[in-house]
């Protein structure tokens, strides 16, 4: 992540029930306004698209949208931006930059109210980046480095997974099953990225209950990660 974007992300810091990815860079935007021309066209240009996918979705979007929802021609666009898909894995990146930056931190809680803290922080960000999380999915089936980047960001979130168990004498380094435990909280991560690419589209699943209920969804995250993970496998049956 570029160290001087990173900076000016957190100038405000987003409120506890997550964050939309749009709101934040229009504010960004907005308050480079004194900053040199190329800096202020390329922050403008991410705002739009961020605004703009939530609004019509990765399908629908296309140059010459936003071109003309940011007032700028094609010829702008391209000195900073090779294609759509390119404006918006810069986006991703601001987004996986947001969320690493913004995710919930301290001590003091107890097991469960740390997993639950957690999962109401995913399933929030989930909530109100919808359609931006969708593109994620159609980008990671068709462009190598948004699947390296998830790759990554995942692998990085396995490791402090991994380091918390070994923190709370559930796990140590030098156990056997290590690998076990490693590759099981890459699973569980794996689970819980399918069930919030899914949120938005559960809406309605079931004619009897209407829109998905976020406070079910944290729920069934909240109880896969307990026992997956810090539950000892005796205890499971």
């Amino acid at each position: 992540m570029q160290i001087n974007h990173t900076v000016s992300l957190q100038e405000k810091v987003p409120p506890p029930e997550g964050f939309s990815v749009a709101e934040i860079l229009e504010e960004r935007a907005h308050a480079m306004q004194s900053r040199r021309k190329r800096v202020r066209t390329r922050a403008a240009l991410l705002a739009v698209a961020a605004r703009e996918i939530e609004i019509v979705g990765y399908d629908s979007l296309t140059v010459d949208h936003l071109v003309s929802s940011a007032g700028m021609v094609r010829g702008t666009f391209y000195l900073y931006f090779h294609s759509r898909s390119d404006i918006i894995k810069a986006v991703l990146r601001k987004y996986w930059a947001l969320m690493r930056i913004h995710r919930p931190r301290g001590g003091g809680l107890g097991l469960r109210e740390s997993i639950h803290r957690a999962n109401t922080y995913s399933v929030m960000l989930a909530a109100r980046n919808p359609r931006l999380l969708e593109a994620r999915e159609i980008l990671l089936r068709e462009d190598a480095d948004v699947v390296s980047r998830m790759a990554s960001v995942n692998r990085i979130w396995s490791e402090r997974i991994v380091r918390d168990l070994e923190r709370r004498g559930l796990t140590t380094s030098e156990d056997a099953d290590h690998a076990f435990v490693r590759l099981k909280a890459r699973a569980v991560i794996n689970m819980s990225d399918t069930l919030l690419s899914d949120v938005n589209r559960l809406s309605g699943w079931d004619e009897s209950d209407g829109p998905i209920d976020l406070n079910l969804v944290i729920r069934v995250m909240d109880d896969l990660w307990h026992r997956s993970l810090y539950l000892p496998e005796a205890c499971q049956t």
